[in-house]
């Protein structure tokens, strides 16, 4: 599912769209596997999440030129079923290479071992990736990452989600700094990665019972 700009209609993500998605994934997070792996393998990603039911992606393109220097999140509501869903959806080209640079990073892979007995099965939504122009471009209009992250937040509690998950490189201070801000909370380090949580409330239509 794609959430698009509050004045618009909601309308499935256009190829060219997702060709700038990629794009300002790569702009924001330039040393992510992912984005090291090629602007293809990230249309892939994006593609595999769009087409997953469990999954869901905000994305705010710019409204001037250039398109790609919008402001995007993406999470899921069961984050092991999604990694499996883009394992089957890439082409084995380009997951073979998004292997070999993963392979070149190894922690992230380390720590979500660790954390297999910590992450819960269900009820909660899982950040998979976010970022807004805004931080890195200095001309950009693009919404800030707060505001992404609370469509995506919001989108978690209206499927019944009790807390929102999120990991990051403890190298990555900007990041971490981010989610602190945000009201999540530390819940483990290991092998240099840091994994976050942050309590969600119930929707508002229960709030009032």
């Amino acid at each position: 599912m794609a959430s698009r700009p509050l004045d618009a209609q909601r309308q499935p993500i256009a190829l060219s769209e997702i060709s700038d998605l990629a794009r300002c994934h790569r702009l924001c997070l330039p040393e992510t596997a992912s984005s090291r792996a090629g602007v293809d393998v990230l249309e892939g990603l994006y593609g595999a999440l769009l087409a997953d039911s469990a999954a869901h992606v905000v994305w705010h393109p710019s409204a001037e030129t250039p398109h790609h220097q919008g402001a995007f999140a993406a999470g899921t509501l069961h984050y092991r079923a999604t990694e499996a869903q883009i394992r089957r959806s890439l082409r084995p080209m380009l997951f073979a290479r998004l292997a070999l640079r993963a392979a070149s990073m190894p922690m992230h892979v380390l720590a979500r071992r660790r954390w297999e007995n910590v992450i819960p099965n269900t009820g909660i939504g899982y950040v998979l990736t976010l970022g807004s122009a805004s931080a890195v471009v200095a001309s950009s209009l693009a919404p800030r990452g707060r505001v992404v992250l609370a469509e995506l937040e919001e989108w978690f509690v209206e499927h019944g989600c009790l807390a929102s998950w999120v990991d990051t490189e403890l190298s990555n201070q900007r990041a971490h700094a981010f989610y602190l801000r945000t009201g999540y909370v530390e819940v483990s380090r290991d092998f240099g990665q840091v994994l976050l949580q942050k309590q969600l409330g119930p929707p508002l239509a229960n709030q009032s019972l």
